[in-house]
Protein backbone atom coordinates (compact mmCIF):
# COMPACT_ATOMS: atom_id res chain seq x y z
CA UNK A 1 0.00 0.00 0.00
CA UNK A 2 1.18 3.20 -1.07
CA UNK A 3 2.17 6.26 2.12
CA UNK A 4 -0.40 8.42 2.54
CA UNK A 5 0.30 11.82 0.24
CA UNK A 6 1.82 14.79 3.05
CA UNK A 7 -0.42 17.54 2.83
CA UNK A 8 1.18 21.11 2.61
CA UNK A 9 1.15 23.72 5.05
CA UNK A 10 -2.24 25.13 3.29
CA UNK A 11 -4.20 21.99 2.95
CA UNK A 12 -3.05 21.23 6.36
CA UNK A 13 -4.53 24.78 7.56
CA UNK A 14 -7.86 24.60 5.86
CA UNK A 15 -8.04 20.83 7.46
CA UNK A 16 -7.31 22.25 10.81
CA UNK A 17 -8.21 25.54 10.40
CA UNK A 18 -4.89 27.40 12.22
CA UNK A 19 -3.45 29.86 10.39
CA UNK A 20 -0.54 29.18 8.30
CA UNK A 21 1.44 32.13 10.21
CA UNK A 22 0.74 30.42 13.42
CA UNK A 23 1.39 26.82 12.21
CA UNK A 24 5.38 28.59 12.19
CA UNK A 25 5.02 29.53 14.86
CA UNK A 26 4.17 26.70 16.55
CA UNK A 27 6.94 24.47 14.97
CA UNK A 28 9.32 27.07 16.25
CA UNK A 29 7.96 26.56 19.71
CA UNK A 30 7.77 23.00 19.85
CA UNK A 31 4.38 22.46 20.01
CA UNK A 32 3.71 20.97 16.45
CA UNK A 33 6.63 20.20 13.91
CA UNK A 34 5.93 19.27 10.22
CA UNK A 35 6.74 15.82 9.32
CA UNK A 36 8.81 17.15 6.83
CA UNK A 37 10.36 20.52 5.76
CA UNK A 38 11.75 20.29 2.54
CA UNK A 39 15.57 21.66 2.86
CA UNK A 40 16.08 23.76 -0.22
CA UNK A 41 12.65 25.41 -0.32
CA UNK A 42 11.59 25.05 3.27
CA UNK A 43 8.48 24.73 2.66
CA UNK A 44 6.61 22.44 5.52
CA UNK A 45 4.35 19.47 4.66
CA UNK A 46 1.81 17.31 7.40
CA UNK A 47 1.27 13.62 7.64
CA UNK A 48 -2.82 13.54 7.92
CA UNK A 49 -2.05 11.94 11.16
CA UNK A 50 -1.53 15.09 12.79
CA UNK A 51 -4.62 16.34 12.00
CA UNK A 52 -6.29 14.67 15.17
CA UNK A 53 -3.54 16.81 17.13
CA UNK A 54 -3.40 19.54 15.72
CA UNK A 55 -7.49 19.78 16.35
CA UNK A 56 -6.92 18.79 19.84
CA UNK A 57 -4.12 21.52 20.49
CA UNK A 58 -6.77 24.27 18.76
CA UNK A 59 -9.05 23.08 21.51
CA UNK A 60 -6.66 23.77 24.47
CA UNK A 61 -5.49 26.65 22.80
CA UNK A 62 -9.49 28.12 22.23
CA UNK A 63 -9.87 27.69 25.93
CA UNK A 64 -6.79 30.19 26.82
CA UNK A 65 -3.48 28.06 26.93
CA UNK A 66 -0.90 29.69 25.52
CA UNK A 67 2.15 28.78 23.31
CA UNK A 68 4.55 27.66 26.53
CA UNK A 69 1.73 25.90 27.94
CA UNK A 70 0.15 23.73 24.12
CA UNK A 71 3.96 22.84 24.16
CA UNK A 72 4.32 21.07 27.93
CA UNK A 73 0.59 19.54 26.44
CA UNK A 74 1.91 17.82 23.28
CA UNK A 75 3.22 14.91 25.42
CA UNK A 76 0.09 14.59 27.28
CA UNK A 77 -2.38 14.24 24.13
CA UNK A 78 -2.86 10.97 24.77
CA UNK A 79 -2.87 10.96 28.70
CA UNK A 80 -7.06 11.96 29.54
CA UNK A 81 -6.20 11.87 33.09
CA UNK A 82 -3.27 14.67 33.04
CA UNK A 83 -4.84 16.44 30.17
CA UNK A 84 -7.85 17.17 32.81
CA UNK A 85 -5.75 18.26 35.36
CA UNK A 86 -4.49 20.62 33.14
CA UNK A 87 -7.92 21.93 32.04
CA UNK A 88 -9.21 21.78 35.75
CA UNK A 89 -6.33 24.05 36.71
CA UNK A 90 -7.03 26.36 33.40
CA UNK A 91 -10.55 26.30 34.77
CA UNK A 92 -9.64 28.10 37.81
CA UNK A 93 -7.67 30.10 36.20
CA UNK A 94 -10.74 31.72 34.08
CA UNK A 95 -13.01 31.59 37.32
CA UNK A 96 -10.70 34.29 38.98
CA UNK A 97 -10.58 36.32 35.73
CA UNK A 98 -14.09 36.50 35.19
CA UNK A 99 -14.51 36.93 38.81
CA UNK A 100 -12.09 40.19 38.28
CA UNK A 101 -14.49 40.97 35.15
CA UNK A 102 -17.32 41.14 36.55
CA UNK A 103 -15.76 43.40 40.15
CA UNK A 104 -14.38 45.70 36.99
CA UNK A 105 -18.15 45.97 35.62
CA UNK A 106 -19.28 47.28 39.23
CA UNK A 107 -16.51 49.54 39.53
CA UNK A 108 -17.91 51.07 36.53
CA UNK A 109 -21.34 50.94 36.94
CA UNK A 110 -20.47 52.85 39.90
CA UNK A 111 -18.22 55.24 38.07
CA UNK A 112 -21.29 55.95 35.59
CA UNK A 113 -23.29 56.40 38.78
CA UNK A 114 -21.06 58.74 40.08
CA UNK A 115 -20.45 60.94 36.92
CA UNK A 116 -23.90 61.07 36.76
CA UNK A 117 -24.30 62.31 40.71
CA UNK A 118 -21.94 64.21 40.65
CA UNK A 119 -23.73 67.79 39.91
CA UNK A 120 -25.68 67.17 43.01
CA UNK A 121 -23.59 65.66 44.82
CA UNK A 122 -23.14 67.49 48.49
CA UNK A 123 -19.29 68.84 49.72
CA UNK A 124 -17.49 66.43 52.10
CA UNK A 125 -18.09 67.95 55.69
CA UNK A 126 -14.15 68.96 57.13
CA UNK A 127 -13.60 69.18 60.64
CA UNK A 128 -10.71 69.60 62.89
CA UNK A 129 -10.71 68.30 66.61
CA UNK A 130 -8.81 66.22 68.95
CA UNK A 131 -9.79 62.71 69.99
CA UNK A 132 -9.43 61.94 73.65
CA UNK A 133 -7.45 59.04 74.65
CA UNK A 134 -9.09 56.06 75.30
CA UNK A 135 -8.68 52.30 76.08
CA UNK A 136 -8.64 49.60 72.97
CA UNK A 137 -9.06 46.31 72.61
CA UNK A 138 -6.45 45.91 69.38
CA UNK A 139 -6.32 43.21 66.63
CA UNK A 140 -3.78 43.67 64.30
CA UNK A 141 -2.68 41.43 60.87
CA UNK A 142 -1.53 41.65 57.33
CA UNK A 143 -4.55 40.74 55.37
CA UNK A 144 -4.59 39.92 51.28
CA UNK A 145 -7.01 43.24 50.76
CA UNK A 146 -8.14 46.03 52.39
CA UNK A 147 -11.36 44.10 51.51
CA UNK A 148 -10.74 41.62 54.11
CA UNK A 149 -10.98 44.13 57.13
CA UNK A 150 -14.10 42.19 58.38
CA UNK A 151 -11.90 38.78 59.14
CA UNK A 152 -9.88 41.24 61.79
CA UNK A 153 -13.50 42.02 62.97
CA UNK A 154 -14.86 38.71 63.74
CA UNK A 155 -11.56 37.64 65.51
CA UNK A 156 -11.80 40.37 67.27
CA UNK A 157 -15.37 39.83 68.22
CA UNK A 158 -14.49 36.44 69.43
CA UNK A 159 -11.54 36.96 71.39
CA UNK A 160 -13.59 39.54 73.37
CA UNK A 161 -15.73 37.26 75.68
CA UNK A 162 -12.60 35.51 77.14
CA UNK A 163 -10.54 38.50 77.67
CA UNK A 164 -12.71 40.24 80.35
CA UNK A 165 -13.21 43.49 78.78
CA UNK A 166 -15.91 45.32 78.38
CA UNK A 167 -16.74 47.66 75.89
CA UNK A 168 -17.34 51.46 77.03
CA UNK A 169 -20.83 52.85 76.65
CA UNK A 170 -19.41 55.66 74.23
CA UNK A 171 -16.69 53.62 72.67
CA UNK A 172 -15.77 53.86 68.89
CA UNK A 173 -14.84 51.03 66.52
CA UNK A 174 -11.91 51.72 64.40
CA UNK A 175 -9.64 50.81 61.63
CA UNK A 176 -5.95 51.86 61.20
CA UNK A 177 -3.85 51.45 58.02
CA UNK A 178 -0.43 51.04 59.16
CA UNK A 179 1.26 50.89 55.73
CA UNK A 180 3.33 53.85 54.12
CA UNK A 181 1.14 54.56 51.07
CA UNK A 182 -1.61 52.11 49.51
CA UNK A 183 -0.92 48.45 48.94
CA UNK A 184 -2.68 46.61 46.42
CA UNK A 185 -2.39 43.60 48.21
CA UNK A 186 -1.06 41.88 52.19
CA UNK A 187 -2.30 45.15 53.79
CA UNK A 188 -1.14 46.12 57.44
CA UNK A 189 -4.40 46.55 59.09
CA UNK A 190 -5.55 46.90 62.63
CA UNK A 191 -8.92 46.97 64.13
CA UNK A 192 -9.51 48.88 67.71
CA UNK A 193 -12.74 48.62 69.99
CA UNK A 194 -13.62 51.35 72.73
CA UNK A 195 -12.92 49.22 76.07
CA UNK A 196 -13.68 50.32 79.57
CA UNK A 197 -10.37 49.69 81.41
CA UNK A 198 -7.07 47.63 80.49
CA UNK A 199 -6.84 43.57 80.69
CA UNK A 200 -4.49 40.95 79.65
CA UNK A 201 -3.68 40.63 76.01
CA UNK A 202 -4.83 36.98 75.13
CA UNK A 203 -4.15 35.02 71.75
CA UNK A 204 -5.02 36.92 69.05
CA UNK A 205 -5.92 40.35 70.88
CA UNK A 206 -4.21 43.24 72.85
CA UNK A 207 -4.86 45.66 75.01
CA UNK A 208 -3.56 49.07 73.39
CA UNK A 209 -3.50 53.05 75.02
CA UNK A 210 -4.41 55.01 72.28
CA UNK A 211 -3.14 58.60 73.23
CA UNK A 212 -5.18 61.87 72.40
CA UNK A 213 -4.80 62.91 68.92
CA UNK A 214 -5.37 65.85 66.89
CA UNK A 215 -7.15 65.13 63.81
CA UNK A 216 -9.00 66.26 60.20
CA UNK A 217 -12.07 64.30 60.00
CA UNK A 218 -14.04 64.05 56.59
CA UNK A 219 -17.49 62.34 56.93
CA UNK A 220 -18.36 60.26 54.40
CA UNK A 221 -21.99 59.04 54.66
CA UNK A 222 -23.23 56.31 52.63
CA UNK A 223 -21.32 53.15 51.18
CA UNK A 224 -17.79 52.93 50.95
CA UNK A 225 -17.10 53.81 47.31
CA UNK A 226 -17.28 57.45 47.96
CA UNK A 227 -13.95 57.45 50.10
CA UNK A 228 -11.73 58.08 47.45
CA UNK A 229 -13.52 61.76 46.91
CA UNK A 230 -13.40 61.76 50.78
CA UNK A 231 -9.75 61.44 51.09
CA UNK A 232 -9.24 63.78 48.08
CA UNK A 233 -10.86 66.35 50.11
CA UNK A 234 -9.35 65.87 52.63
CA UNK A 235 -5.99 65.99 51.12
CA UNK A 236 -6.73 69.62 49.89
CA UNK A 237 -8.17 70.86 52.99
CA UNK A 238 -4.79 69.82 54.63
CA UNK A 239 -3.05 71.56 52.48
CA UNK A 240 -4.88 74.93 52.35
CA UNK A 241 -4.85 75.25 55.59
CA UNK A 242 -1.17 74.59 55.98
CA UNK A 243 -1.21 71.52 57.91
CA UNK A 244 1.01 67.97 57.49
CA UNK A 245 0.21 64.21 58.37
CA UNK A 246 1.92 62.94 61.12
CA UNK A 247 0.21 59.36 61.29
CA UNK A 248 -1.74 56.76 60.08
CA UNK A 249 -5.31 57.28 58.83
CA UNK A 250 -7.49 55.35 60.43
CA UNK A 251 -11.77 55.42 60.29
CA UNK A 252 -14.31 55.64 62.90
CA UNK A 253 -17.47 53.43 61.97
CA UNK A 254 -19.87 55.47 63.64
CA UNK A 255 -22.80 53.35 61.22
CA UNK A 256 -21.36 50.31 60.25
CA UNK A 257 -22.17 47.26 58.25
CA UNK A 258 -22.41 45.49 61.32
CA UNK A 259 -25.49 47.93 62.14
CA UNK A 260 -27.24 45.71 59.98
CA UNK A 261 -28.16 48.83 58.31
CA UNK A 262 -28.06 49.19 54.07
CA UNK A 263 -25.22 50.94 52.53
CA UNK A 264 -26.77 54.46 52.05
CA UNK A 265 -27.13 54.63 55.76
CA UNK A 266 -23.85 54.03 56.47
CA UNK A 267 -21.59 56.63 58.28
CA UNK A 268 -17.58 57.16 58.57
CA UNK A 269 -15.24 59.59 59.70
CA UNK A 270 -12.11 59.28 58.22
CA UNK A 271 -9.57 60.64 60.10
CA UNK A 272 -6.17 62.20 59.68
CA UNK A 273 -3.50 62.73 62.55
CA UNK A 274 -2.09 66.54 61.15
CA UNK A 275 -0.16 69.40 62.68
CA UNK A 276 1.32 72.47 61.96
CA UNK A 277 3.21 72.28 58.93
CA UNK A 278 6.81 73.76 60.13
Amino acid sequence: MAPDRLLTIGEFSRLTRISIRMLRHYDEHAVLHPTRVDEWTGYRHYSPDLLRVAGRLRALRDVGLGVAELATCVPLLDDPAALRRVLDRQRSRLLEEADRATARISDLDRLVTSLENEESTMPTTITRSTLSARHAASVRATIDTYADEGRLWEQLSAALPASGAQIAPDGIAVAVFHDDDYVDHDADVEVQLSVTAPFPDTDGMRYVEVPATEVVVGTLEGSYDGIGAVMADLGSWIGEHGLRMTGRMFNIYRVSPASGRPPQEWVTDVCIPVAAAE
